[in-house]
């Protein structure tokens, strides 16, 4: 009887025991679950089978969904102002301010369109650099010009505001050898000593200034844009950089106005990309309700925000607080058909 009972004691030991090995690895299996090597995690996608990759225009279409969805969000934000449309430039200008309006001109305005390709820095850190899409793509570029002398075969680059720092024009002609850059600036009267002699004969300066009208009788001459193409014999710009303190607003006005389809242009502006950097010096003639209206413009024309950099230097130079009035921006033409940043 003793035998059987020890026997029977056993049994349920071991049944016991059991019982508790498959509680005590269960449980910890609910804590520290076993990796399953056989389903890849939704968060990285399998290496041994690719998805594969996104085509120039499905970028592009994704740029274009989150670019709209950013326009929603402006005209949202914007919306709410009390004051809307007059929205201070800088409204939040004490701590008690940010609860209420927790943003800068700037902020509706974010570069939510990705650039499809690479994008590079090109000329000195800091200020005088500019931001490039797709530069690769330009330094691939070759020209016929060998065989022809239609000066739209080249890389054009139009640059306004050179002052005596050079090194964006000269390393763009040091990448890019079917690259011509035609330059304007009325403060200065060449470009900076960082332009090699070597690039001279692919570099064009005119003592000329970029205005919203032609005047060649005043000193030096201001002309327009598409004067200044016309004078070239360009009917297309790769890539146009600007930056004169200012004046951008009224001379891309009149750029747009000549391409507007109600001025008799075909509603296309000629321009594969702008680097630009833009000014807010004039609160009485440039506030929220002009720059609004002229950067929507811009945008119905088919210019998109890839990239943005705040130029800190305007903050930082001089005594006092001052508000970030200077801005870089990247704009890529997503309706420009002779763009080589939109083929595949």
């Amino acid at each position: 009887m003793a035998l059987r009972v020890a026997q029977v004691c056993g049994i349920w030991f071991w049944l016991a025991f059991a019982f508790f090995l498959f509680v005590i690895f269960h449980q910890s299996n609910l804590v520290l679950p076993t990796p399953n090597l056989d389903s890849p995690s939704k968060f990285h996608p399998s290496i041994s089978s690719p998805s594969k990759p996104l085509t120039i225009q499905q970028r592009i279409s994704r740029s274009e969904t989150a670019w709209r969805t950013s326009v929603s969000l402006r005209h949202e934000m914007a919306s709410h102002h009390p004051k809307y449309p007059h929205i201070p430039l800088f409204p939040a200008q004490k701590l008690s301010d940010f609860s209420k309006t927790p943003y800068t001109l700037w902020d509706f305005f974010p570069a939510t369109w990705t650039c499809p390709h690479d994008i590079q820095r090109v000329g000195r850190l800091g200020d005088g650099g500019k931001w490039v899409c797709g530069m690769s793509l330009y330094e691939k570029h070759r020209s016929s010009s060998s065989q022809t002398t239609n000066p739209n075969d080249d890389i054009t680059i139009y640059s306004f505001g050179v002052n005596d720092e050079s090194t964006f024009e000269a390393e763009m002609l040091s990448r890019i050898p079917s690259a011509q850059v035609h330059a304007y600036d009325f403060s200065v009267t060449k470009f900076g000593p960082q332009l090699s002699s070597s690039h001279a004969s692919r570099a064009h300066f005119h003592k000329y200034g970029l205005g919203a009208r032609d005047i060649p009788s005043r000193t030096p001459p201001f002309y327009t844009l598409q004067t200044l193409m016309k004078q070239n014999n360009h009917s297309y710009i790769d890539i146009l950089k600007i930056d004169i303190e200012g004046s951008e607003y009224t001379a891309l006005d009149a750029f747009m106005d000549f391409y507007d389809v109600e001025g008799g242009g075909d509603g296309k502006l000629p321009v594969g990309q702008v680097m630009i950097e833009l000014h807010l010096v004039d609160d009485e003639h440039v506030h929220f309700e002009r720059f609004t209206k002229w950067w929507e413009r811009l945008e119905k024309f088919g210019m998109r925000p890839t990239w943005f950099e705040t130029n800190l230097l305007a903050v930082t130079l001089g005594e006092g607080k001052t508000d970030p009035r200077c801005v870089e921006y990247v704009w890529v033409n997503v309706r420009d058909e002779r763009s080589i940043l939109l083929g595949e």
